[in-house]
């Protein structure tokens, strides 16, 4: 026999949910793998965020993109156009 027990009520709008669960073999064991399973996402999602950072961190110490973007500046007014310069003008 169980040690701890809970008591779980449905309203009328789970019927659905009361209906698939009766369904299950052993509903005990069925909402704790349930439950146990929602824990760990949880615990994961955490867990992605220092995920990330450690990417970012790699990234980072990866000499490629530390380098900076060379820009020839007479390149870049040959190809601007009239309306171009007039727009930047303006907005400046």
């Amino acid at each position: 026999m169980s040690k701890y027990k809970v008591s779980i009520s449905f309203k009328q709008n789970t019927v659905h949910i009361y209906e698939f669960i009766k369904t299950k073999e052993n509903i005990s064991s069925y909402l704790c793998k349930l439950i146990e399973a929602d824990m760990n996402r949880e615990h994961s999602s955490l867990d992605l965020e220092s995920q990330v950072e450690q990417i970012v961190h790699k990234l980072l110490q990866n000499q490629k993109f530390l380098q900076p973007f060379p820009i020839n500046s007479n390149e870049s007014k040959d190809n601007l156009s009239a309306e171009d310069i007039d727009l930047i003008n303006n907005l400046f």
